[in-house]
């Protein structure tokens, strides 16, 4: 499974690692294909971890532990066979992968926040403006696409005969 972004400027998913560092391309079976072309069993898998399509891979790894007399530490998640995550550690890549993608999300909602402001503030000044030079506010709203009413509610600290 792979998340993306809305903007689909990033994609992740739970990255099977394998010794070496290579990284996992595809699966034919029981096979796993390598970056660089090899093929290795899926027995090889090391664990696993998130990545992205910029580059980006977390710094935790979870490591698969066969030996079901070990106790999985925080880290560890017992898996017999390899392959692809198991249910938990997807979601645990899934977080990590979210954490790397909101500065960037949280960034465009600043943005948008503050053109919003901006723009707030060019609409209020345009109303004042054509408040003092005489127009209506049946002539306002129907600029801005409201009623005339709405138009006054919003905008009538700009009346002087309202103050």
């Amino acid at each position: 499974m792979s998340w993306q972004t809305v903007d689909g400027a990033h994609e992740g998913h739970a990255a099977i690692e394998v010794p070496g560092g290579h990284e996992v391309t595809g699966i034919q079976g029981d096979t796993l294909i390598l970056d660089d072309g090899t093929k290795v069993s899926i027995s090889e898998t090391a664990g696993w971890r998130a990545r992205c399509t910029c580059s980006w891979k977390a710094e935790l790894m979870i490591e698969r532990v066969t030996d079901r007399d070990v106790e999985p530490k925080s880290h560890q998640a017992f898996d017999p066979e390899g392959g692809p995550a198991p249910k938990w550690v997807e979601t645990t890549c899934h977080t990590e992968w979210l954490d790397h993608v909101r500065p960037e999300n949280l960034k465009s909602v600043c943005q948008a926040a503050e053109a919003s402001r901006a723009s707030d503030r060019s609409l209020d000044e345009a109303v004042a403006a054509a408040r003092e030079s005489g127009a209506s506010w049946a002539d306002i709203g129907d600029a801005v696409g409201i009623s005339r009413q709405s138009a006054h509610v919003r905008w009538r600290r700009f009346d002087a005969t309202d103050q």
